[in-house]
């Protein structure tokens, strides 16, 4: 006996609803931090001479244009189930995540070329408490942001909003390089600035490679984790019915779960009964796991497993 869960029954459109709200009220807050950070970056560097800082201004140039990314993703992702998407649209805030690597990526890397020409041509040394005072501004700004987006990101399972939370958290990371070669600047030392960059652009580098990893990851229908299956797990053996169980898959959709298991009941059950003990099961799973899923149980009579 197949027992699926329709997505109206286990997707309710107002917990979405409300969870696509949090994400893009988050993603609107980050979006005006990286605007006034890219104009303060821009402003200090350019009257500093500093080129880690005018580097770590295109970043935030960048986190920008990921934010905006991310909104659209969200809004697309958020839509309801149809014909051609019976399942629904989450890969699109997926495939957004994906995106959000790349550009950050792409930033890494053209912040490591500006670092080595500065290598190569001859520049004067910038003005270090300027530098200084900016990348300290940035680190604070950048790590609550941090610490707001991912618990958001956490609390709704958006992995672009998990994206953008590491992005910040890699800014946290490329300003105290920044702020480094503020303190070389101070000592005068000519290589700092450069070295800061270089560094700030490896980073970035390797911050957009494990998110790509993990985007790719989920887009190759990679499992959702060892603690959703434990949780499903964990409500079956609550089941007296239930005499055993195999074949238990789980991965993520966006932001919700599709799982699909084979379990063991008493081969006398009637259909009726099989049918209620099914029920309770899905309803049990939902409340506990309280994550959207689309759930598919197969029913194995006792002695017959397939």
């Amino acid at each position: 006996m197949n027992r699926r869960t329709d997505a109206p029954t286990h997707r309710p459109t107002t917990q979405l609803d409300r969870e696509t709200a949090r994400i893009n009220r988050m993603t609107r807050l980050g979006m005006a931090g990286n605007i006034g950070l890219a104009i303060l970056k821009f402003a200090v560097g350019k009257l500093s001479g500093s080129l880690a800082l005018i580097a770590d201004g295109f970043n935030s140039l960048t986190d920008v244009i990921t934010d905006i990314a991310v909104l659209i993703g969200t809004g697309l992702g958020s839509r309801p189930a149809d014909q051609s998407h019976p399942y629904g649209h989450g890969k699109l805030e997926t495939f957004v995540a994906g995106l959000v690597a790349f550009g950050v990526l792409g930033g890494g890397g053209g912040i490591i070329w500006s670092a080595v020409q500065s290598f190569i041509t001859e520049r004067r040394t910038p003005h270090g408490g300027m530098v200084i005072a900016a990348a300290l501004v940035t680190i604070v700004v950048k790590e609550l942001l941090f610490r707001r987006t991912k618990r958001v990101a956490v609390e709704c399972r958006s992995a672009a909003l998990t994206a953008k939370a590491w992005d910040h958290r890699s800014d946290v990371l490329v300003s105290g390089m920044v702020l480094a070669g503020g303190v070389g600047a101070l000592l005068k030392w000519p290589y700092a600035d450069g070295v800061a960059g270089l560094a700030v652009g490896l980073v970035i580098m390797a911050v957009g490679g494990r998110l790509i990893f993990e985007t790719l990851a989920e887009l190759s229908e990679g499992s959702a984790g060892a603690e959703a299956q434990e949780r499903i797990e964990s409500v079956f053996r609550e089941f007296n019915e239930i005499q055993g169980w195999h074949r238990l898959r789980v991965r993520r959709l966006g932001r919700e779960l599709v799982a699909d298991v084979h379990i063991v009941l008493d081969g006398q059950l009637t259909v009726g009964e099989g049918h209620a003990i099914v029920q309770r099961i899905e309803d049990t799973v939902m409340t506990r796991l309280q994550w959207p899923i689309n759930l598919v149980i197969h029913v194995d009579p006792e002695g017959i497993h397939d």
